[in-house]
Parts: structure tokens; sequence; C-alpha cells
């Protein structure tokens, strides 16, 4: 009875193990080997749907040749309002003032926030001005936009580089610092 049940122990360990490697895989599967190859990001038609806070109609021409942080957001979501706290200290140069500097002014990284599958816009502007979030905001994906890039759940921020290529995605909050990591990745020198 004892060997069937640490027969039985070592089955079960297997598999635990097995799952944790494929959740491994997943989440770098989801950060390099799933790169998204599109003629350019800018040109998905769910972006051209997207409104900046005022109501108007966002020009997607202001994102070609840029490297950005797309970090997709509901009001909803409490760790979505962490991480938008966190991307504003390096926007705002609060936090490791020289990296800040680097990647917004050498390399054109451009941090952009979309509202992603909210029921209420206004709820979400409230929290937009909560965290102090100054860098650009959009509104208006019904969650197709986040799905297009191959979101799982949120927050999920995708990385683009300056020729419109996803080089990496996230599924969780970031830290400043996760957020530095991923720049010098993707970005750097």
């Amino acid at each position: 009875m004892s060997v069937l049940r640490i027969f039985l122990a070592f089955i079960a360990l297997g598999l635990i193990l097995a799952l944790g490697l494929k959740i491994y895989d997943y989440a770098s599967s989801s950060e390099e080997k799933h790169q998204t190859t599109l003629s350019s990001f800018t040109e998905l038609s769910e972006l051209e749907k997207l409104r900046e806070s005022g109501g108007s109609k966002f020009e997607t021409s202001f994102l070609s040749g840029k490297n950005l942080v797309i970090n997709f957001f509901a009001s909803w979501c409490d760790p979505c309002k962490r991480e938008i706290i966190e991307i504003q200290k390096i926007h705002a140069r609060d936090y490791r003032t020289a990296e800040a500097s680097f990647y917004l002014d050498e390399r054109s990284v451009l941090f952009v926030g979309i509202n992603s599958g909210e029921t209420d816009e206004v709820r979400a502007q409230q929290l937009i001005s909560e965290t102090g979030a100054s860098y650009l905001i959009l509104y208006g994906d019904d969650g197709t936009l986040l799905e297009e890039v191959g979101a799982v759940g949120l927050p999920f921020t995708v990385f683009v580089n300056s020729d419109g290529v996803i080089v990496g995605k996230y599924l969780k909050a970031m830290t400043a610092d996760d957020v530095y990591n991923r720049l010098e990745k993707y970005f750097g020198p």
C-alpha cells in the first residue's frame, strides 16, 4: 500500500512540475517566443476607433516611428491602477531620472494607456485623474484591440518597436523596475 502511495505521489509531483513548466513557458512565450509581426501596429483597424480624453478621434500617425509601451487597463482592475502609477513615475522622470530621460528622449519611447473592456468610461477617466497619469491615454476599446494583440487578461502591456513590430508582451502589473528591465531589453543600447 505504501509503495502505491509513493508511486502516486511521484506521478502527482511530475504532473505539478509539468504544469509549472507549461505555465512558465506560456509566460516566456508571451514575451519572447511569440513576437507578432504586423504590417504596422498603427494600421490595426481597432486603433482607429480610439479617442482621446476630450472625445476627439485619435490620430494613429502620431505613433509611427516611435518605440511604444502600450498598457491596457480598466478602472475595475486594481493591479492596473498600481501599474499606471509605476509607469507615471518613469514618464514624469520621478524615478531613475537619467534612465527615464535616455529612453524617453534618446530612444523616443512613448507610453500609451488604452482603456479596454470598460463599461464606464467616466470611472476610467477618474482613475487616470486619481493616478495623475500624464502620458497619452486613449479610450474606446471594447476589448477587440486587446484580443488582437494577444492579451489574455489585464493589465496587459505590449512593447512595440519603431518598425511597428510587437517585440514583447507582459501579463500582470509591473513595477517601475520591471518596466525599466523591459525598456533595456527591447529598446536599450
